[in-house]
């Protein structure tokens, strides 16, 4: 990648992780977005009933994100409210059996659940069952040019001449990850400061970090000075933190592998475009290859075996979301690696003992901001439900301005979409995502559309290739075998069983 390309993405990313960092240093624990009392202000189609829906949707909902289900309840019930006719029934799912009870449906063409939420690991595996949604986008149904471009690209078919064949659902929720989130009391404290600086050359201050090498040493000293009972929090999960946990770390080292061949235009706009997309590239004659096989995913892999040694060894307890949500509440970790919808939950005074005391960064630092990406949550319609055009209205009504702007309010939602984003920041304890509004309108000129999307057209990836992944980067971590055994069994097994649509 060009270095004025990384320079523009730096400041970009800088800038949006200072004015997250200043909202939470000014932000007291008591003005908390789960806090938030109800505003008086409503969506103006929840004012009064209106008829001429009526119907009824099941919504998929995977558990587990602090803000998902209560907006999906919370729309759902408003959408009620102005439809008296239309009833809406919530299909809650635990993540590891959100992608199989979603097949279940779709390969046996069941009208239920009509709408599937899910995430971008995920994407492949349903997008050749779930309904096109390009009509609805054409048309207007669906705002098309209120969604960030890079925000899309997790559910675009495009054929290897650039041609867009199918878009299988849209992003209404925008999650930024992974982000560093630390403990301000244990990095602002002058001793250490002096003592850190003068031992390692550079500030304790993740801002100003580079390199995961400078991460680690970070580490390494906040556990000798014994600040906190562990240093550090980092994602090593057996059902998926760990396939995304390694590819925050393996996207930094890939930018700077020929092998891997990053497209140099890819991370310019509000942040980068890492993601799944860089384990496969083209060959000149069409076919596609692996990436796991490069050197960046050998340096990647020794690197992440360093992130992982700050906490409870994984035979011990692996780090799921769940951990990653819950332990950093306790005060006993200097910093985790986290998702930005994990902040309100962080803050909530009433459950964290961290509340009030917590500051952000990319990863590694913010001088490589290159580990933090978007990771938005999808929706799509399932095309056997018994009325999609009522799907798709509740989907169009769920990332409507005014209800966006009441799920900030009411419980601290993030929206996906620019006008979503601006109403959002209008909420005073919402009031950093106004940063988002300029980066993400910026976008990303994504000439190599085809590479960024090669994965969608990877069927298995979640269902096969996903946990050989994990289990072998596990083994890895437990030491049974070295980091060159992992790589390899990845690759040959990756190629072998590979589909292609």
């Amino acid at each position: 990648m060009a270095t004025k390309t990384r320079n523009v993405v730096i400041a970009l990313v800088a800038v949006l992780i200072i004015a997250v960092g200043a909202f939470l240093v000014l932000q007291s624990p008591s003005q908390q977005p789960q806090k938030t009392q109800t505003s008086s202000a409503q969506p103006s189609s929840t004012s009064s009933a209106q008829p001429g829906l009526s119907g009824s949707l099941t919504i998929l909902v995977p558990t587990g994100d602090p803000t998902l289900m209560p907006y999906i309840q919370l729309a759902a019930g408003e959408f009620m409210k102005r439809y008296p006719g239309v009833k809406i029934t919530i299909q809650p799912v635990p993540f590891g059996q959100m992608v199989q009870t979603a097949l279940t449906a779709l390969q046996n063409k069941n009208p239920d659940p009509a709408l599937i939420i899910f995430y971008p690991s995920q994407a492949s595996t349903l997008g050749p069952y779930l309904m096109d949604l390009r009509p609805y986008l054409s048309s207007g149904v669906l705002n098309k040019s209120d969604i960030p471009t890079s925000a899309m690209l997790s559910v675009m078919m495009v054929a290897k001449n650039g041609t867009v064949t199918k878009i299988f659902g849209v992003p209404f929720q925008m999650v930024f990850g992974y982000v560093l989130v630390y403990r301000k009391s244990i990095f602002n404290n002058p001793a250490l400061q002096s003592e850190f600086r003068q031992k390692y050359g550079f500030d304790l201050d993740p801002l100003t970090w580079s390199s995961w090498d400078q991460f680690v040493s970070a580490a390494e000293f906040l556990q000798s000075k014994q600040v906190a009972k562990y240093a550090l929090l980092f994602p090593d999960g057996l059902q998926q933190s760990i396939f995304n946990g390694f590819i925050t770390v393996f996207y930094t080292y890939a930018l700077n592998d020929p092998c891997v061949g990053i497209p140099a235009d890819v991370a310019k706009g509000a942040v980068p475009t890492q993601g799944y997309w860089a384990y496969f590239r083209y060959t000149p004659d069409g076919s596609v290859n692996i990436t796991v096989g490069c050197p960046s995913f050998l340096q990647a892999l020794r690197a992440y075996k360093k992130l992982v040694q700050f906490q409870p060894p994984i035979t011990v307890q692996a780090m799921e979301y769940d951990q990653l949500r819950d332990l950093f509440l306790t005060g006993d970790y200097a910093m985790v690696a986290a998702w930005t919808s994990f902040i309100p939950i962080y803050n909530n005074a009433s459950v964290s003992k961290v509340a009030g005391d917590i500051a952000i960064s990319p990863l590694p630092g913010g001088k490589y901001p290159f580990g933090t990406g978007l990771a938005p949550t999808f929706i799509g319609v399932n095309p056997y439900a018994k009325d999609p055009d009522l799907a798709v209205r509740f989907v169009a009504f769920l990332m409507s301005p005014e209800m966006y702007r009441l799920g900030a309010e009411k419980v601290g939602f993030v929206p996906a979409t620019l006008s979503g984003i601006r109403a959002a920041s209008q909420v005073p304890s919402m009031s950093w995502l106004a940063p988002f509004v300029p980066l993400l309108q910026a976008g990303a000129a994504l000439s190599d559309i085809q590479r960024l999307t090669l994965v969608n057209r990877v069927t298995n990836f979640f269902t096969d290739m996903r946990p050989y992944f994990i289990n072998q980067v596990a083994s890895y971590l437990r030491g049974e075998q070295d980091a060159e055994t992992t790589q390899m069994n990845i690759y040959k097994t990756w190629k072998s069983i590979m589909k292609i649509s």
